[in-house]
């Protein structure tokens, strides 16, 4: 994928909690290659995912990872709430908008990292406390491969939040977790921000099943 140049990227104030998160937008972009991603938009999604981090309150000395954090708005949430955030998507040049939009958002270099991660064959990245996705879960094909993932990168007592319209396709995803080793809680919330579409949101809180 050809760079994108910082100037052409408008910047744009999105209202999260207390706070504002400033962040780099660039023009809409063609797909490129075989897998579906807009890693380039700021979704309704990713603004009731890190809505909900910012309720949660303060992570000192928790590690947190974004699956197809796209720009990074729920990872530089959780960021901002004091995790040390590892940032991951396919796309390498979503990597450096979001690695862009943290040094705009102030938060410091040893807080954050950022790898391209491949949910068919992905390295070896640790565990996280808090694992967060915003509408990554539109794909069939890659339920399996991500719950898989999830299993192995969910720490102890660890959470993982995802956000997404109600979908069967999410119903579907959420189902084969509960089914597996999660228990789930769910909550709506209506997105209304000026410049977006309405959309009414699910949170997904998943943990592992406590041991009888």
């Amino acid at each position: 994928m050809d760079r994108i140049p910082t100037s052409e990227a408008e910047t744009i104030s999105i209202p999260v909690g207390n706070f504002e998160a400033h962040m780099l937008v660039p023009p809409e972009q063609e797909e490129q290659g075989p897998r579906l991603s807009c890693w380039w938009g700021i979704t309704a999604a990713s603004v009731a995912l890190s809505r909900r981090i910012a309720a949660l309150g303060s992570f000192p000395r928790k590690k947190a990872i974004e699956l197809g954090c796209g720009l990074g708005l729920a990872g530089i949430t959780a960021g901002l709430s004091g995790a040390r955030v590892l940032f991951t998507d396919y796309v390498s040049e979503a990597l450096r908008l979001a690695a862009e939009n943290c040094q705009l958002n102030h938060l410091e270099e040893n807080q954050t990292d950022f790898r391209v991660l491949d949910w068919e064959t992905p390295r070896e990245v640790g565990q996280f406390d808090l694992i967060l996705g915003a509408e990554i879960v539109y794909d069939y094909f890659f339920h399996g491969s991500l719950i898989r993932l999830i299993g192995r990168i969910l720490a102890p007592g660890g959470i993982l939040i995802i956000a997404d319209r109600k979908r069967l396709v999410v119903s579907r995803f959420i189902g084969r977790l509960i089914e597996g080793d999660f228990d789930c809680t769910e909550a709506q919330t209506l997105i209304r921000l000026e410049g977006f579409p309405e959309r009414e949101i699910s949170i997904f809180e998943i943990k592992r099943h406590r041991p009888s």
